[in-house]
């Protein structure tokens, strides 16, 4: 399965950042064994209630001193300043889209995304 994990701009003391925005549980483990020494991980996605947990190298966050974050929602000045951000290439978002089907496929999109095989589908006409 192909997870969602975007670098996300983070302060200069900072060596690395992750945004995890899915509801996959192992995107938040990925990003917390990628992450550098003393980098920011922001859980944007929350997960099903179902499945709540991830397991969490707990001396991955102390040694490397790592920063990890809940968020949740954005304010209208994130909204507004989010199509910059894209458009500078500063947030990839090419890969977002991992499956496009012509209209006539359009159910098969309910069982590719149930099955964890595409980040984002897309039912084109």
């Amino acid at each position: 399965m192909r997870c969602f994990v975007v670098p996300m701009p983070v302060a200069p003391q900072s060596e690395k950042g992750f945004l995890t925005a899915t509801a996959a549980n192992v995107t938040q483990e990925q990003a917390i064994a990628m992450a550098a020494r003393n980098g920011r991980i922001s859980f944007f996605g929350g997960l099903p209630k179902t499945n709540p947990t991830i397991t969490c190298d707990s001396n991955l966050v102390h040694y490397c001193q790592l920063h990890i974050h809940g968020a949740n929602g954005s304010a209208p000045e994130h909204n507004k300043r989010a199509p910059d951000y894209i458009a500078s290439g500063l947030v990839p978002v090419k890969d977002l889209i991992t499956v496009h089907l012509p209209l006539e496929r359009a159910l098969e999109a309910f069982d590719i995304v149930a099955k964890g095989q595409a980040i984002k589908v897309t039912v084109e006409p």
